[in-house]
C-alpha cells in the first residue's frame, strides 16, 4: 500500500506543477496582450492627429469634386493618347473611337462658385454635341457647357447653372516636393467620392501623353497614390488642402493601376484657367520647332552612339540648352533664323538649360513681342530676335527641316538644306533649298528658301545627295563655287 500511495501521491503533485506551469503561462500571455494593447492605444494617441489630417483633408476637399459623365453625339475627338503605349489615359480615352457611343466618365474641380469646373480634356473631347452631366457631392445632377478646351495641356472648363458651390483651393506648385503626402480624390470605376493616399514620387515628369508634335505642355506629378478610370480630372490634394494637380494618366499594362498615376501640375493649370473661361481657348506663343535634351536619346534619334558623339558632331562644349532638332515652315522659328542643331541656351533672358526650361520661357512670352534668343551654332553664340507669334491650331501642310535631314551634310557649312524634289516638280531636275542660315556663305550669295538649284560648277545635280556630293570638293579645298539657280541664274559662294 505504501508504494501504491507514494506513486498516486507523486503523480498527483506532477499533475499539479503542471496546470500551475500552464496556468502561469496564461498569465504571462494575457499580459503580454494587455502591454500591446496599452501600447497601442498610446501610440495611437500618437498617430491620430495624423490620421484626423486626412479625415479633415478629404472632408474639406470633397464637396468641391464632382463626377462627369459625357454621353451622346460623339464626334471626331482629338485623341492625345497613343493606343500602344502604356502611358495612357486611366478613362480609356484611346478605346473612344473604338465605340463611338461608349458614354465617358471622369471627375472634375470647381475652381469658382459660380459653377465654372475643372476637368481634363480626354474626359469631354468629341462630346460637344452631346449631353454632359455633372453630379455634385451632395447627388444634385446638372446639365453642363463645354465653356473652353485646350487639347495641348488636356485640361477643358465646363459651367453649370450653380452658384453657391464650394470653390476650391489652389495650391503654389513651387512648394511640392518629392516625398510629400497626396490624397487623390475622384469616381474610379462610378464609385463616387472616393479617396486614395500615396506619395510625390517624382515631379516636373514630361513626355507622358505622346500629343502630336510640335505642341505638347506637359509637367507631370508622379504618384503612387491609386488613380483609376474615373479618376481623371479629379484632384491630386496636399495636406493642407490645395489641389496641386490634376489627375490624368496612368502608366498601365493591364488597363488598371499599378502603382504609378500622373496629375498636371498646377503650374501648367494656373497658365489655362483664364484664357478658357474668357476666351474657351489658349492664346499662347510658340516657336515652331522639334526640341530635344542633349543627351544619349538625342544621339539614337540622330543614329549616333552616345551624347559624346553629338556634342563633336556639332560643335558643341556642353550639354546644357535645348537642341532643335526641328525647324517648321512659315513659323517663329523659320522667320527668326533658327535653325536645325542651334542650341538654344538663353530665351527672354532666361537661362535654358534643357527643353522644360525653354517651352516653360515661351509660354509665359507675349504673342506680339520680340524676344532676344541666344543659340550655339558651330561653337559660337549667336543673337537672334523672335518675334512672337500665336500658335495655329494645327501644323497640318506645313513642312519642315530635321536636322536628321541635313546631318553631315557639306550644305550646312555654307547655309543651306536642301532636299530632293518630288518625281512632279521641276521633272526632278534640280534641288530645293529648304532653308538659309542667316549670315551665312549662302544668305550673302543671295540665295533664298524656295530657290531650285540646277547646277554647282559644271555638274549638273538632281538630287541632294549630288549636291552634297559636288559641293564638298570645293568646300574641302576652299574653292569659290557658282551655283545655278532657277530663275535667277548664276551666285558665287564664297566661304
Amino acid at each position: 500500500m505504501y508504494v501504491k500511495f507514494s506513486k498516486l501521491l507523486r503523480a498527483k503533485i506532477l499533475i499539479c506543477l503542471v496546470f500551475l506551469l500552464l496556468l502561469s503561462h496564461g498569465v504571462c500571455f494575457g499580459s503580454e496582450v494587455e502591454e500591446l494593447r496599452k501600447d497601442l492605444l498610446e501610440l495611437e494617441k500618437i498617430v491620430n492627429p495624423f490620421v484626423r489630417i486626412f479625415q479633415k483633408v478629404s472632408r474639406l476637399v470633397a464637396p468641391s469634386v464632382v463626377s462627369i459623365v459625357a454621353e451622346g453625339a460623339y464626334g471626331t475627338a482629338t485623341n492625345p493618347h497613343d493606343e500602344e503605349s502604356p502611358l495612357s489615359s486611366p478613362d480609356g480615352e484611346n478605346n473612344k473611337s473604338q465605340d463611338s457611343n461608349k458614354p465617358s466618365f471622369g471627375s472634375g474641380i470647381v475652381i469658382k462658385e459660380t459653377g465654372y469646373i475643372l476637368t481634363n480634356f480626354h474626359v469631354v473631347s468629341g462630346f460637344e454635341n452631346g449631353k454632359i452631366t455633372v453630379t455634385l457631392h451632395n447627388g444634385d445632377k446638372h446639365d453642363a457647357a463645354l465653356i473652353g478646351q485646350d487639347p495641348n495641356t488636356d485640361l477643358a472648363i465646363l459651367r453649370i447653372e450653380c452658384n453657391d458651390l464650394r470653390e476650391a483651393t489652389l495650391g503654389d506648385p513651387e512648394s511640392v516636393n518629392v516625398g510629400d503626402w497626396v490624397i487623390a480624390i475622384g469616381n474610379p470605376f462610378g464609385y463616387s467620392q472616393t479617396v486614395s493616399a500615396g506619395i510625390v514620387s517624382a515631379i516636373g515628369r514630361t513626355h507622358i501623353t505622346p500629343f502630336a508634335k510640335p505642341f505638347a505642355y506637359e509637367d507631370f506629378i508622379q504618384t503612387d497614390a491609386a488613380i483609376n478610370p474615373g479618376n481623371s480630372g479629379g484632384p491630386l490634394v496636399n495636406l493642407r488642402g490645395e489641389i496641386i494637380g490634376v489627375n490624368s494618366a496612368i502608366a498601365t499594362r493591364t488597363g488598371g493601376f499599378q502603382g504609378v498615376g500622373f496629375a498636371i501640375s498646377m503650374e501648367i493649370a494656373n497658365e489655362v484657367i483664364s484664357d478658357l473661361i474668357e476666351r474657351g481657348r489658349v492664346v499662347r506663343g510658340y516657336l515652331g520647332v522639334g526640341l530635344q535634351d542633349i543627351n544619349d536619346s538625342l544621339a539614337a534619334y540622330l543614329n549616333l552612339k552616345s551624347k559624346s558623339d553629338v556634342l563633336r558632331e556639332f560643335h558643341i562644349e556642353s550639354d546644357k540648352g535645348a537642341f532643335i532638332s526641328e525647324v517648321w515652315q512659315d513659323t517663329p522659328a523659320s522667320k527668326g533664323n533658327i535653325f536645325p542643331g542651334d542650341v538654344i541656351v538663353e530665351f527672354g533672358g532666361r537661362e535654358i538649360m534643357n527643353i522644360d526650361d525653354l517651352q516653360k520661357a515661351i509660354r509665359v512670352s507675349k504673342v506680339g513681342s520680340n524676344v532676344a534668343v541666344i543659340v550655339i551654332r558651330n561653337k559660337k553664340e549667336k543673337l537672334l530676335t523672335i518675334n512672337i507669334d500665336e500658335q495655329p491650331g494645327n501644323m497640318s501642310g506645313r513642312k519642315y527641316v530635321t536636322v536628321r535631314a541635313i546631318l553631315g551634310q557639306t550644305s550646312l557649312n555654307v547655309g543651306l538644306a536642301v532636299e530632293t524634289l518630288s518625281p512632279e516638280e521641276e521633272k526632278a531636275h534640280g534641288v530645293l533649298v529648304r532653308h538659309v542660315v542667316s549670315d551665312s556663305p549662302a544668305e550673302r550669295a543671295g540665295i533664298l528658301p524656295g530657290d531650285i538649284i540646277l547646277r554647282v560648277g559644271s555638274s549638273d545635280v538632281k538630287t541632294a545627295l549630288e549636291f552634297q556630293s559636288v559641293l564638298k570638293k570645293f568646300v574641302d579645298t576652299g574653292v569659290s563655287v557658282s551655283l545655278l539657280i532657277k530663275s535667277k541664274g548664276y551666285v558665287t559662294l564664297k566661304y
